[in-house]
């Protein structure tokens, strides 16, 4: 293909070269390594466990690694949600939300493998609580077009966990 750009050097300069070639095969290990490992934690993940491997793999791919300092506010409650995120390692991340007396309770501590948002992807409504980073924390994330067409499959058991967590909901009312 023709070049799209010509660059012309305005000094003297040293100049590396990577041929066509050698730029696929590397961006093919790192695309293999990446996909190898998001598969081995996908695979430890328990509502993944019912997909097939090429679902997990095409999931693998479409992963994007988000990472959350100490004390950062991961998603908001009230707040449209846009992802889908489960933990890959680091911290902690504590969820709290906010009574109608405007207090905020803690509600639940999750670490690696577990997973959150998706009550705001697969229903209409909002962030149900606010998600916070105890400690460095590295999400696996998808944004709301991936997760509806990936997660497909998974449809009926997140609607199951959603009224799991209704029930939980309504008996901390």
């Amino acid at each position: 293909a023709p070049r799209a750009a010509t660059c012309v050097a305005t000094s003297d300069v040293r100049l590396w070269v990577l041929d066509r070639t050698s730029y696929k095969i590397i961006l093919m290990k790192t695309t293999i390594s990446k996909r190898e490992a998001h598969k081995g934690f996908l695979q430890r993940v328990s509502i993944l466990s019912q997909l097939t491997e090429y679902e997990v793999l095409t999931i693998s791919d479409a992963l994007v690694e988000e990472l959350f300092d100490d004390g950062a506010i991961v998603c908001e409650q009230g707040q449209v949600g846009d992802k889908f995120y489960m933990i890959k390692e680091g911290g902690s991340a504590v969820c709290s939300q906010i009574d109608v007396n405007g207090i905020s309770h803690e509600v639940a501590h999750l670490s690696t493998g577990a997973y959150f948002g998706e009550i705001a992807l697969v229903t209409s409504k909002t962030r149900q609580a606010t998600v916070t980073a105890s400690g460095c924390l590295t999400c696996l994330t998808l944004d709301r077009a991936l997760f509806k067409r990936l997660m497909g499959p998974l449809q009926d058991i997140l609607m199951r966990n959603i009224e799991e967590y209704n029930k939980f909901q309504a008996a901390n009312i």
